[in-house]
């Protein structure tokens, strides 16, 4: 299984990265369940748009029919590992780049993400980058 980062799920719906639609239509939707917290990121960049109305539009079209991957209680002790372990290391990331880790080392997926050098710090998460074949 795959879970997206938000610049993933933005290259999909702009369509510019051919790699990464290639890639993204050679996986079963029911592999690609989208994290909440993506999906929260999606939606603040559609409120800041310039027209939110059509944006949150894309957004629902784009994501329309993709499992949801939530935060549970594995997710949060993942999170809290994930915190500890990074803090401890003096190698903190974002905020949401740490529970989208955890979802991902919790749901036992790939994380595909363009973002690999921040990403990278997480001991155990696997990552791909389909931007590049």
């Amino acid at each position: 299984m795959y879970l997206l980062d938000t610049n993933v799920w933005i290259d999909i719906e702009r369509g510019e990265q051919v790699h990464v639609i290639e890639r993204f239509l050679s996986v079963a939707p029911g592999d690609v369940p989208i994290s909440t917290v993506v999906l929260g990121e999606l939606y603040v960049g559609a409120e800041r748009s310039r027209n939110p109305g059509l944006a949150r539009h894309t957004v629902d079209r784009l994501v329309h029919g993709f499992d949801r991957c939530g935060i549970d209680s594995d997710t949060a002790r993942r999170y809290a590992e994930v915190t500890a372990d990074l803090a401890q290391r003096g190698e903190l990331i974002g905020v949401n780049h740490r529970w989208i880790a955890a979802q991902a080392l919790a749901q036992d997926c790939v994380l595909v993400t363009a973002n690999t050098g921040e990403f990278s710090r997480v001991r155990g998460l696997r990552l791909e980058n389909w931007r590049f074949p």
